[in-house]
C-alpha cells in the first residue's frame, strides 16, 4: 500500500475533517466522480480526497489498474504483488498449475502474466507447448 494514501474517517457531528482544511467533510468532493464524500471512510491520495471505490492503482502507478491474473480492478486500498511491470491482487498472486500461494522465499517464474512455481516449471512449459 503506498504511504500517499491516508484513510480517514468522518465524524458524525461533522467535525473537521483535519486542521488545515477546516471543513466539514459533507462538503468534501470526491475526486474521481466529482460527488460529495458522505461515505464513513475515505481517501487521500493526489491532494484529493476520494471514495474507496473511486480511487485504483492506476491513478496513482500509472498503469491500467488490472490485475494481470484476473483483470479485474485493484483498488488503491487493496494489497497486492507486484513482479516486473506485472501487479496482482495477493489471492490472485498463487501458481497458475498447482494454485498454490507462494510464502517468502518461494521461486517462481513468469511467464507472460501466469507465475509458475519451481516445482511446476518443468510440466507447466511442457503442457503449454514450450519445450
Amino acid at each position: 500500500m503506498s504511504s500517499a494514501i491516508e484513510r480517514k474517517s468522518l465524524d458524525p457531528s461533522e467535525e473537521p475533517v483535519d486542521e488545515v482544511l477546516q471543513i466539514p467533510p459533507s462538503l468534501l468532493t470526491c475526486g474521481g466522480c466529482q460527488q460529495n464524500i458522505g461515505d464513513r471512510y475515505f481517501l487521500k491520495a493526489i491532494d484529493q480526497y476520494w471514495h474507496e471505490d473511486c480511487l485504483s492503482c492506476d491513478l496513482l502507478f500509472g498503469q491500467d489498474g488490472l490485475c494481470a491474473s484476473c483483470d479485474k480492478r485493484i483498488r488503491a486500498y487493496e494489497m497486492t504483488m507486484r513482479v516486473k511491470d506485472k501487479v496482482y491482487h495477493l489471492e490472485c498472486f498463487k501458481c497458475a498449475a498447482c494454485q498454490k500461494h507462494f510464502c517468502v522465499g518461494d521461486r517462481y517464474l513468469l511467464i507472460n502474466s501466469d507465475i509458475v512455481c519451481e516445482q511446476d516449471i518443468y510440466e507447466w512449459t511442457k503442457i503449454n507447448g514450450m519445450i
